[in-house]
């Protein structure tokens, strides 16, 4: 790839300008993909600048959003406008604020994606014709009016446009007081048009007046507001802070801060479970924040709530936004400790209970986090993903089960997560409020825990309370660019935080945690049962995995078992693949009593009877109680059952007793059925699922030769096959390519090949449409090595339509354009095979000046 000379028409510059190894380092080598994307662009070499982007975005570290805006050029230059808007809005999802990514987004997108870039155009660009387009675009929208405001230091600036039959009023509220006032159109203002007036303003922030909030209404609508901090802003560390006088015998009331905006069902919902938890709590007491909610349900709801016991309501008579709302809060809480909560959780009765209790148990504590379905670190059952919020009645049993599973159990981790952030007084009067430098309520959280860790205190887990959380409501399409902006701030302030992070994932000390947890709920789940998928590691884990979703159906459900080793010992890991319990729990397989426990696993929760996917690294113990005890299927989804790889050479012998006594024998595709009937002589069950072609017209991107094969494997007679047919094509088909889906054993040594290229990362069978445009694919090899069966990349690829090459028992189904490969076939002939197959008919074959040594193509 290097040296690539690819076979697209616009390709320019001679092939000296690309010689030598560009891949040569492992730690640049996303560096270098992005220069060498660069050149490629400048060259109008627009399918090599594609190929340099396309592996940049799937490999590590992740790629930015300059990564992904470089493979939208390559895209849109190649004619895939859908393709180039769909790596536009992935680039600009990186970056919401990225200029160059909206621009684009808003030229190839369309719909939401390409109004939501218009108002990022419109509030951020400084190129007039770009905002009079964006302009246009929400106009058309049905966008009446629009502002733009930036704070510069000690005043505001911007400018407003809307209808001329329109009035607009500015609106400046200070500590002190609130004026009103309306603006007049420029008429010969440079966005101005004949149906939409435009003014600029700017606004002095004194530091007498300390202005807080600025709105912009036309005909009282609200259309732009900002919100100000504190000027100058209040010192966030209070370490010099005298404590507040108490009498010594007085107890430290617990006080639980929920600010509320909008949304009445999740307010309500989660005010009415707080209520019953501060109830069951002693010494505790609910303090809401109603930050100017604009919504009057919630204004007499919460009238009715302060005639409660123990509540109390603070109203801001304008919107201070969370953090503003939070710290007004603990402002108003000068003691005790506090638990910072959303107003979309619900709550267990004795969450606060056993929260405080586990704090109190151990010292150095500063904040506390409990598990949650929507808790990122502490997210349950899946880990950092959002899972779906059970009902009040689910979150109780949760609880109860993670208080029986975790009992006195602490995981440190890298943050507190602001749904159910408990902090202890120590920690408060340390690190003091919340930043106002976060807007709207995103990562203050966070920026708050790395100050407390680095005074000294913990931020922990404490994975036997559980809270669900239905997650964002507020603010909707709004998080993302403020995620990204907060996240720019800690990256400044706290550069280890990423890497601390990444670590604590890999680690994933909290599995235990959750597993524990998952025991329990199965172990209370009366004739809880699942349709079990057993497969061993490596591809065939995609074929059971597809194998489950194909029986998810089912009322029972699926599991998929993967049967696994990280350098110590086997593990069999159950995983829901719907997303639900288990997705943590794991048996080890070392020891008889080790195998016996998920022995009885099975036993008490499979359907009665079992499909096993691939028989590789499941222990024979394990296999003999399955032969003995549990019905069972035998899915053939590669050759591993075969006693070699010729052409009839029947069943391997130590697999005889498995295949008599399972149920049924399942072939998943026809190459499959072929391998079971004519190299094994069994009879066999079809369970076949049949994709439908997507070929399209692809004439502009299949001049001359462009062959894909799927590297699944990642083993060295993988590689040596692919070298050894990048070798055969530069000495027959000059100019042809190789292209590999997905990663090898060394990406890079391949890469060096100057006519082959390894896109890297996981290939989803759905993106396979789209690369074959990219990458102007003519052909398909499905084999480099033993056949998969059922793979779902692999059936895929057979439903593009493209000629393909593959392994197969009867030679007799080969048709005009495909090539039938004889198993067994030595390499070094199967290579030759395939390059007479994409030659043209009158050409001859060369042979290199090193033939690959033989080894079985299959």
């Amino acid at each position: 790839m290097g040296r690539f000379l690819g076979n697209e028409s616009e390709t320019t510059g001679s092939a000296a300008e690309h010689t030598g190894p560009w891949f040569s380092s492992r730690i640049h080598h996303h560096l270098d993909l992005e220069r060498a994307t660069v050149a490629a662009l400048e060259r109008r070499e627009y399918r090599r600048a594609f190929a340099f982007a396309d592996r940049r975005c799937r490999i590590s570290p992740p790629a930015t959003a300059r990564a992904h805006l470089l493979r939208a050029e390559a895209l849109h230059h190649l004619g895939l406008d859908d393709a180039a808007a769909d790596a536009a809005i992935k680039a600009w999802e990186l970056e919401p604020e990225n200029i160059a990514a909206a621009r684009r987004t808003m030229a190839w997108a369309a719909g939401r994606e390409q109004l939501e870039a218009a108002r990022i155009v419109a509030r951020l660009d400084h190129d007039p014709d770009t905002v009079r387009l964006a302009l246009r675009h929400l106009r058309a929208a049905g966008q009446r009016a629009f502002a733009r405001m930036e704070l510069l230091d000690r005043e505001i600036v911007g400018w407003a446009t809307w209808p001329v039959t329109s009035t607009l009023h500015v609106t400046l509220t200070s500590v002190e007081q609130t004026r009103t006032f309306s603006l007049a159109g420029t008429p010969q203002h440079r966005l101005a048009t004949a149906e939409h007036q435009v003014a600029d303003f700017r606004f002095e922030r004194s530091r007498e007046e300390d202005l807080r909030h600025v709105a912009i209404t036309v005909d009282r609508q609200l259309i732009q507001e900002l919100h100000l901090g504190e000027s100058p802003p209040k010192a966030l560390r209070l370490e010099g802070r005298q404590k507040p006088d108490r009498a010594a015998d007085e107890p430290d009331q617990l006080t639980v801060i929920v600010p509320v905006y909008r949304d009445l069902h999740a307010t309500a919902a989660c005010l009415g479970s707080v209520i019953a938890a501060i109830n069951a709590t002693p010494d505790c007491r609910l303090l809401i924040v109603d930050d100017a909610s604009p919504e009057p349900a919630i204004k007499h709801l919460l009238q009715q709530l302060q005639t409660g016991p123990n509540v109390i309501v603070l109203t801001n008579e304008r919107n201070l936004g969370f953090v503003g709302a939070v710290n007004r809060a603990l402002d108003a809480s000068p003691s005790g400790d506090i638990v910072l909560l959303n107003a979309d959780t619900l709550v267990p009765q004795q969450a606060f209970n056993r929260l405080r209790a586990v704090v109190r148990s151990a010292p150095g504590i500063g904040t506390a986090t409990p598990l949650s379905n929507n808790g990122e670190f502490t997210s349950f059952p899946r880990p950092n993903t959002p899972n779906a919020l059970p009902s009040l009645e689910e979150v109780e049993d949760l609880d109860q089960r993670a208080a029986a599973a975790n009992t006195g159990v602490l995981v440190d981790i890298p943050n507190g997560i602001g749904f159910c952030l408990y902090l202890t007084r120590a920690c408060l009067d340390v690190v003091g409020r919340l930043s106002d430098d976060f807007q709207r309520g995103y990562l203050e959280d966070v920026d708050l825990c790395l100050r407390a860790k680095e005074a000294g205190f913990r931020n922990v887990c404490v994975p036997s309370v559980f809270v669900g959380h239905e997650g964002s409501r507020s603010f909707l399409d709004e998080k993302r660019a403020l995620v990204m902006r907060n996240l720019r701030i800690l990256e400044q302030r706290y550069p280890r935080y990423s890497i601390e992070c990444a670590a604590f994932l890999q680690a994933d000390p909290l599995r235990k945690c959750r597993a524990a947890l998952e025991r329990e709920v199965i172990a209370g789940q009366s004739g809880g049962r699942w349709h079990v998928v057993l497969s061993g590691s490596g591809p065939v884990f995609a074929t059971a995995t597809e194998r489950s979703r194909l029986s998810g159906d089912r009322a029972v459900g699926s599991l998929t078992v993967r049967i696994d080793g990280d350098g110590h010992q086997i593990w069999a890991s159950p995983i829901d693949i719907q997303g639900g319990i288990p997705q943590s729990l794991r048996f080890a397989l070392a020891t008889d009593v080790d195998i016996a426990a998920f022995e009885q696993f099975l036993d008490e929760h499979s359907t009665g009877e079992i499909e096993i996917v691939g028989t590789r690294r499941i222990p024979p113990r394990l296999l003999s109680f399955i032969t003995h005890q549990i019905p069972y299927r035998i899915v053939v989804a590669d050759t591993s059952l075969g006693d070699g790889t010729s052409q009839r050479s029947g069943l391997r012998s130590s697999w005889i007793g498995l295949v008599a006594g399972a149920r049924h024998v399942l072939t998943l595709d026809s190459r499959g059925a072929r391998f079971a009937g004519e190299a094994l002589r069994i009879d066999t069950k079809p369970h076949m699922r049949t994709l439908e072609g997507t070929r399209r017209d692809r004439s502009r991107s299949t001049q001359g030769v462009t062959l894909c094969v799927p590297a699944l494997r990642t083993t060295a007679q993988e590689i040596r096959f692919m070298r050894a047919l990048a070798d055969q094509l530069r000495f027959n088909l000059p100019g042809a390519r190789l292209i590999v889906l997905g990663r090898t054993l060394d990406d890079l040594s391949l890469m060096n090949e100057d006519n082959v290229v390894v896109t890297g990362g996981e290939i989803l069978p759905d993106e396979l449409d789209g690369l074959i445009d990219a990458y102007g694919i003519t052909r398909v090899l499905l084999d480099t090595g033993d056949p998969m069966f059922g793979h779902p990349l692999i059936a895929a690829l057979e439903a593009t339509g493209l000629p393909i090459a593959a392994t197969d028992w009867l030679a007799a189904d080969a048709s005009e354009h495909n090539l039938v490969i004889a198993p067994g076939l030595p390499a070094s002939k199967a290579v030759a095979q395939i390059i007479r197959w994409l030659q043209p008919a009158s050409a001859e074959l060369k042979i290199p000046a090193e033939p690959l040594q033989d080894e079985a193509a299959c």
